[in-house]
């Protein structure tokens, strides 16, 4: 076969490690992501990022994976995207004539029309519902809306006209029976106990996936990318409940609810790679990548309080701070970001955001960045569920510091369903090839990710690798 003629759908599954792909196995004998162990190539991603502090975050070893450098200035979500650089991907396929559809990548924003055909939907946390083709805006606009209300926690409640006017837009766009079946029955479970609000992000999965397919088979675009998070979602809150030993390695107490997410949004995955696969045994010149730009392990849970200050309005923070700040973006807890008219406004607001501080306590945010015309910054602050506490802070321009209530700036005491995090980011990732030039390997050995980008451009769609990419196309071939 002629290795320069191929297609690829790279499908990316956040975070997932080859332990979790070993317990899902082990669990599903028959399931279609062991098919692919025993057909395909199986390798490990290793992350080596210079970013000591930020390095194994999502929102930068994906544009690492993506663009093949570490060098891409991706800090945060919610970061200002014109101060990116290097070339993802998608964007180096298109400068060399290829068609090209993503859905989903993160740091994805903006969206643009692809010059040779394709479709364009970025991250669920775009600063608008700008996507290619228009038709698919409004379940973009129901997705950012389900990722800002449901951010912290996913306690908020479901709008009935929202979800049947999406749901209504969905079907006409390929929305399957199985999925409306998924999600009706998700509902019900809600309804009987609520501990399984905690799994309604992974319900976001079986619509995007939907609609993502729908756009495959009408383009077939020659690079295809297709990005989800809900399974390292569930494996961050509870892979104390659902991962054997864990509680022989940390005192836990594991939940019998929570500890079936973690291989109940697998079996979302293992449905959607089993279409992929139908689809690549109909069309042998495609091949599918199933990918991690890193994974989780277990980690000791260092707090049992899940009590947090949590910003529900920032035009109150904006405000007490005397700040110029235009909108809040799009941010997974406990990161925010503030966005700005301009880079000088932005700079003037982050030693404020860095003097707020608890009355008796330590400094309320952390990790204050400015990146061209936004702040981003951490907040994860215990409290006793219920307080309100009182902040000491200098406002843009003040001479004299200031206090005000937690309220009166913005803030509230929540408790996330489901508790504290016991998984949490390695280097590791997987990386698992099937279809059209690959041979089975199951040897999993290590490799570069920086080397994943150039592999998938030279060896299999035939172009040559963008010139700020540091990796070594020696994959695929």
């Amino acid at each position: 076969m002629n290795q320069q003629a191929r297609d690829v759908i790279l499908y990316e599954l956040n975070e997932v490690p080859w332990d979790v792909v070993d317990i899902y196995v082990e669990n599903r004998p028959g399931s279609h992501l062991a098919a692919l162990l025993a057909e395909g190539q199986s390798l490990t991603t290793v992350h080596e990022d210079r970013e000591e502090l930020q390095g194994l975050q999502p929102w930068r070893t994906w544009p690492t994976l993506h663009s093949s450098t570490y060098s891409h200035n991706s800090f945060d979500l919610g970061q200002d995207p014109t101060t990116f650089r290097g070339d993802p991907i998608w964007t180096v396929a298109e400068n060399a004539g290829l068609s090209v559809g993503i859905f989903g990548p993160m740091q994805s924003w903006p969206a643009r029309e692809f010059r040779h055909g394709g479709f364009y939907v970025p991250d669920t946390f775009s600063q608008d519902a700008v996507a290619y083709p228009v038709a698919v805006q409004r379940f973009q606009a129901f997705n950012l809306a389900m990722t800002g209300e449901n951010g912290f926690s996913p306690n908020a409640a479901l709008h009935p006209k929202t979800l049947a006017g999406t749901g209504l837009s969905l079907l006409r766009q390929g929305l399957t029976p199985r999925s409306i079946a998924t999600i009706g029955t998700h509902l019900v479970k809600e309804r009987r106990d609520p501990r399984n609000k905690a799994f309604r992000s992974a319900m976001q999965a079986p619509l995007g996936f939907d609609l993502y397919w729908a756009l495959h088979r009408r383009h077939r675009p020659r690079l295809s990318v297709f990005f989800t998070n809900h399974v390292a979602g569930m494996m961050h809150r509870f892979w104390g409940d659902g991962m054997p030993g864990y509680t022989d390695r940390y005192e836990y107490s594991p939940d019998d609810v929570y500890g079936e997410f973690i291989v109940a949004a697998m079996d979302i995955a293992d449905r959607q790679l089993g279409r992929i696969r139908r689809f690549i045994a109909r069309n042998p010149r495609s091949m599918l990548v199933l990918s991690a730009s890193m994974g989780q392990g277990p980690v000791e849970v260092v707090k049992s309080d899940d009590t947090c200050l949590v910003l529900d309005d920032h035009t109150k923070l904006v405000a007490g701070l005397n700040a110029a700040a235009t909108g809040l973006g799009l941010a997974m807890y406990p990161m925010l970001s503030l966005v700005f008219g301009s880079e000088a406004d932005a700079k003037a607001a982050t030693g404020p955001l860095e003097s707020v501080s608890v009355d008796g306590g330590g400094p309320l945010f952390a990790r204050v960045r400015v990146e061209g015309r936004t702040v981003t910054f951490g907040t994860d602050y215990a409290v006793e569920a219920g307080s309100d506490p009182v902040l000491r802070f200098r406002p843009v321009g003040a001479d004299q510091e200031s206090t005000a209530r937690a309220s009166d700036l913005g803030f509230a005491p929540h408790s996330r369903v489901g508790g504290v995090n016991t998984g949490y980011h390695i280097p590791e990732g997987i990386l698992l090839a099937a279809g059209a030039g690959v041979r089975p390997d199951p040897s999993r050995k290590e490799v570069d990710v920086l080397d994943v980008a150039p592999s998938l451009l030279a060896n299999v769609l035939g172009v040559e690798p963008g010139p700020s990419m540091e990796g070594i196309p020696t994959l695929f071939g």
